[in-house]
């Protein structure tokens, strides 16, 4: 497999996604159960519709991705099997983009697609990178803005367009994933290291950042709605309420086989590879993005195994170097499989759980049975978003870490006001409330408490 990847031929890639196919088709067949995460943006899909994010969804999820989770609904509804395979033909692209890269700035001693072939195949080391997240939308971007970082590092001339979509992408991608902003100031340690830009080209890439999201203030501000914007997903993110649905054990035993690789392609490229000046750059730019991805880690509001999409072009560029570098083509192509049946079976086995170390428990909302509440619109004032799993958003109400303030400071009338014109706009059918949250708003909206009947943690629309 290794020799057909090496040939310098672009249908290559055509091999590549059936082999994509091929790998998905027991996750596509057999689906695997909804996700916290994609049951969030398919609530908010369905709901952004006809609601503004942050007024009317209160959300910290970045406003791109909210009209992308509208999109995906008008397209497919609640359907996972179609998103996974969006997921797929989007991870497909991603790889071959990447190899294309490659390609187009000579990180390579000769033309392949190996590294394709290993961006692809990582992208498997956990079952829950086939569905569309944020971080899978966000990464294409930042393929984007690393393309523009190896063409600065190359041409060294006043192309002030490089730096500037650097920073345009990086912001568009922080639109996305919010914790991507630190990519921004991974871009600039490396253009100083790499290319030591000037000043003004420092300003340009922070210039294309700001750029991003002085539109999107400008749209809110001239909806008189930018404290909403500001409070709900500037400073909600600013400060996230990090949750961690898999261990650090887990996504230790997950990534085994590309922890084991990497280590062998430092070890090869430190003693076998023959770089140019401009190759050696590329190689620095590669080990910086790796580190700024390593504290991307720590500052993603949900740890999950596809948190880690932002290391899968770094060590995708590495380990292809180390197998490209083996004198004997014959322990080549038996370390290349070696790899890519090691991360399937792990895979494989801890998505049917069969592999003990790794605990998928997290990632998944709570059993709840289709005849409990169903196709309504509910209101869940507690951090347990299961119930959606068969019903829709009815109010404002969606992340309870900040909807909590509201139904906790009754006393105040904005949020009193905030409370009644959801109702108003849109009453919920079922409100879920446990901690009995709801006594206090209804005694001083009395006009609430005449449209519901209460059971007991439930109140239900007469």
């Amino acid at each position: 497999m290794l020799r057909h990847f090496r040939i310098n031929d672009p249908y290559r890639l055509l091999s590549l996604l059936v082999l994509l196919v091929l790998t998905s088709l027991p996750f596509l067949i057999n689906l695997p159960l909804i996700t916290l995460q994609e049951l969030k943006h398919i609530v908010i899909g369905e709901a952004v519709g006809d609601k503004l994010m942050y007024v009317e969804i209160i959300d910290s999820t970045g406003p791109l991705l909210a009209l992308a989770d509208g999109f995906l609904d008008f397209l497919f509804g609640r359907s996972l099997l179609a998103r996974h395979i969006l997921a797929l033909i989007i991870i497909f692209i991603q790889a071959s983009y990447f190899g294309i890269l490659l390609i187009n700035n000579k990180a390579y001693n000769d033309i392949n697609y190996v590294p394709s072939l290993i961006f692809g195949f990582l992208c498997f080391f956990s079952f829950d990178l086939l569905a569309i997240t944020p971080e899978l939308l966000a990464s294409g971007l930042l393929l984007l803005a690393l393309n523009n970082l190896f063409k600065e590092i190359e041409f060294r001339t006043d192309r002030d367009a490089f730096v500037l979509n650097t920073g345009v992408f990086i912001g568009l991608a922080s639109l996305l994933e919010f914790s991507y902003t630190i990519f921004l100031f991974g871009s600039l340690l490396i253009l100083v290291i790499t290319a030591r830009v000037s000043m003004r080209k420092i300003l340009l890439l922070f210039f294309g950042y700001v750029l991003v999201h002085a539109i999107l203030i400008i749209i809110y501000y001239w909806h008189e709605r930018a404290d909403e914007l500001w409070t709900n997903f500037y400073m909600a993110n600013f400060n996230p309420a990090s949750q961690s649905l898999v261990s650090l054990q887990s996504i230790f035993y997950l990534g085994l086989v590309p922890i084991v690789y990497f280590v062998f392609s430092l070890f090869m490229l430190t003693r076998e590879a023959r770089f140019t000046r401009y190759q050696s750059q590329l190689f620095q730019v590669m080990f910086l993005w790796l580190g700024v991805s390593a504290a991307q880690i720590w500052l993603t509001p949900e740890f999950s195994p596809h948190s880690f999409l932002t290391f899968i072009p770094p060590l995708a560029y590495l380990i292809s170097h180390y197998l490209l570098l083996i004198n004997r083509k014959w322990i080549s192509e038996i370390m290349l499989w070696i790899f890519i049946l090691g991360l399937l079976t792990v895979n494989y086995f801890s998505r049917n759980g069969h592999l003990e170390k790794v605990d998928y428990a997290a990632l998944f909302p709570r059993p709840v049975p289709a005849s409990e509440i169903t196709g309504k619109r509910i209101m869940i004032l507690d951090n347990d978003p299961s119930l959606y799993q068969h019903n829709k958003l009815g109010g404002y109400f969606l992340n309870w870490r900040l909807s909590e303030k509201y139904f906790d400071e009754s006393d105040d009338f904005e949020s009193l006001h905030k409370i009644n014109q959801s109702f108003l706009d849109d009453p919920p059918d079922v409100i879920i409330d446990p901690q009995n949250r709801m006594w206090r708003i209804m005694e001083r909206i009395p006009t609430i408490e005449k449209k519901y009947k209460k059971t007991g943690g439930m109140y239900f629309r007469n």
